[in-house]
């Protein structure tokens, strides 16, 4: 553990210093960063025609969206895609050879360009907040931090989910599909569709137990200061509990998969 800590600042340096050296990529990224915006603004013509739902108003939209937007790019699911291009070429095996574990070369990898797109979102989300009229988050220090702990939560369950269904690429060559497949229905159950609190009651129950709503919903819905002790308490066991079952799942895979493993150089 000692040795894998030390190792995570410089390959996180490293993948940073790669996300900055692409920098038509890293601009490209960042505009699709955005993203989540698009959705706020038909949410924002829904409520200028027939009015906001009980509860929300239009600063109420502007405020969530914002920070999915934040929350959209914490999201660690490119890893799918870069544990299927190296299972496909036999890059893996190269992986394999290096004294830390792939995951974790995987996760550093990723962590790096998330941090580059986020110095570059941050300021701009934040700049939003003191001059967009109706965007507007409790300042409560407790919250604050409550909210930082959900948001690395937030990665940690995201990266861990992909990282999981990558491994289905020992068995399979449509890894990517099922991921999708995974999220898209997942989509619903998260908030990134629309707020949780605006979906059915079966809906809104059903997310209260599966893991997308960790990795997109809770954290909002914690800034935005519309959950009390209860419910964030509930929402930490959640997200805690899905974490520990997608690692075991992680590592029950991972040991079946790799004696599967095998790559010819071509």
């Amino acid at each position: 553990m000692r040795d894998l800590l030390t190792a995570y600042p410089p390959l996180v340096r490293s993948a940073a210093l790669v996300a900055v050296t692409y920098r038509g990529r890293m601009i490209l990224g960042v505009i699709t960063g955005f993203f989540p915006l698009l959705t706020m603004a038909v949410w924002l013509t829904v409520v200028a025609e027939g009015g906001p739902p009980a509860g929300w108003t239009t600063g109420d939209f502007l405020s969530y969206y914002a920070a999915a937007t934040l929350l959209w790019n914490l999201s660690g699911n490119h890893v799918v895609w870069r544990w299927d291009a190296d299972m496909r070429s036999g890059d893996l095996s190269i992986r394999l050879l290096r004294p830390v574990h792939p995951f974790h070369q995987y996760a550093t990898s990723d962590l790096g360009h998330r941090l580059v797109f986020l110095a570059m979102l941050v300021p701009t989300l934040t700049i939003a907040a003191l001059l967009v009229p109706g965007l507007d988050y409790p300042a409560d220090p407790v919250l604050l931090a409550a909210v930082a702990v959900a948001l690395a939560l937030a990665y940690a369950l995201s990266l861990l989910m992909a990282s999981t269904f990558a491994l289905v690429g020992f068995w399979s060559t449509q890894t990517t599909n099922a991921w999708l497949l995974w999220w898209g229905l997942g989509s619903f159950a998260s908030g990134w569709v629309a707020p949780l609190a605006l979906m059915p009651d079966w809906l809104r129950t059903a997310a209260a137990l599966l893991p997308f709503r960790t990795a997109m919903g809770f954290p909002v819905e914690l800034l935005m200061g519309r959950l009390d002790p209860r419910q964030t308490v509930y929402g930490f066991a959640v997200g805690l509990g899905w974490l520990a079952v997608f690692a075991l799942l992680y590592r029950i895979t991972w040991r079946r998969g790799i004696r599967r493993y095998q790559a010819v150089a071509g």
